[in-house]
């Protein structure tokens, strides 16, 4: 594939994306990567090993691992590192099934297959921190949350939020001004009831409270959220909440309870009875089934590391040629 088509040909195909929280003090050899890494942190720092140099990473920093880079990854004494993920292609170039996602040695290099690579017009840095443009954690969010559900069409869900990932950040790389007041993501009332949700998560929240903080009329203020988010309010924080019963159901030794009041839930059964209702499993069943979920290779070798993975496995089938 030549490397000056031109951005519009670009179809991106996304083949992985998650959650993960990487322990304190923690060291990963040697691997070589096979597609390209998109890697935004949330909380903590770390430092990869790229091209022959490390390169640390903090809250807000967004960090690209191109295809065919042998990677280290390595920790800090003091605090986790938590963050979001998607590997991708430029186009397709196989799935999991077709090929794997990397490799310890370098004799994986041998394989028949290549990654596209990047077209010459798109210019994306190894590193750039986006703390400032509250669009970049939300693309995620969507991105996870499509991949979870599978919604009718979620498939395109995926591949617009990459797309619009790569605009915002090659358009800081080529220097362009947004105008001021541009919107850079939802609309403001929307804006203030995410940040309110997510900071206050664990507390049995009203609508009435959200839509107060959110200054709009309880009415008034679902309508919005609905048409910029996708769904309730009420939805959108009981999937908040479940994340975080998630994090703690992935810790070896915990309970159903401890998962429940830590997000939240002062009934244990009618916490079971929600996360059955919107996961589709148990909480009891679901760290041993996010294990063994088709094609979980990866996630039993992040396991085995001692990470804590959420997010599906998942495969987009490749457009029509």
């Amino acid at each position: 594939m030549k490397k000056d088509w031109t951005l519009h040909r670009m179809a991106p195909f996304v083949r992985w994306t998650g959650e993960v929280r990487v322990p304190v003090n923690y060291f990963r050899k040697r691997r070589y990567i096979f597609d390209q890494i998109f890697v935004y942190v949330l909380n903590g720092w770390g430092e990869f090993h790229i091209r022959g140099k490390w390169v640390r990473v903090s809250a807000g920093d967004l960090m690209l691992i191109p295809a065919g880079t042998p990677t280290m990854l390595r920790t800090g004494p003091r605090e986790p590192m938590w963050f979001r993920f998607m590997r991708f292609d430029y186009d397709f170039a196989g799935d999991y099934e077709q090929r794997p996602m990397d490799s310890l040695t370098p004799s994986a290099r041998r394989y028949r297959w290549r990654t596209p690579p990047a077209p010459a017009k798109l210019k994306l840095p190894l590193k750039i921190n986006v703390a400032d443009d509250p669009r970049v954690p939300l693309l995620f969010d969507r991105v996870i949350h499509e991949a979870e559900t599978k919604a009718p069409g979620y498939e395109l869900m995926v591949r617009a939020g990459l797309m619009e990932l790569l605009t915002i950040i090659h358009r800081r790389s080529v220097g362009w001004k947004e105008r001021a007041g541009w919107p850079q993501t939802h609309p403001e009332p929307v804006r203030r009831a995410l940040t309110f949700m997510e900071a206050h998560a664990t507390r049995p929240l009203t609508l009435a409270e959200i839509a107060r903080e959110a200054r709009l009329s309880k009415q008034h203020f679902c309508r919005v959220f609905r048409r910029a988010v996708g769904v309730s309010p009420l939805r959108c924080l009981m999937r908040l909440r479940l994340r975080v019963a998630k994090g703690v159901l992935w810790h070896e030794g915990s309970t159903v309870k401890e998962a429940a009041l830590a997000a939240g839930f002062e009934d244990q059964h009618h916490f079971t009875r929600v996360f059955h209702r919107l996961e589709g499993i148990t909480p009891t069943d679901f760290p041993r089934a996010a294990l063994s979920m088709d094609g979980a290779a990866q996630v039993r070798l992040a396991q085995a590391d001692s990470l804590q993975v959420r997010g599906p496995f998942f495969t987009i089938a490749p457009r029509a040629r």
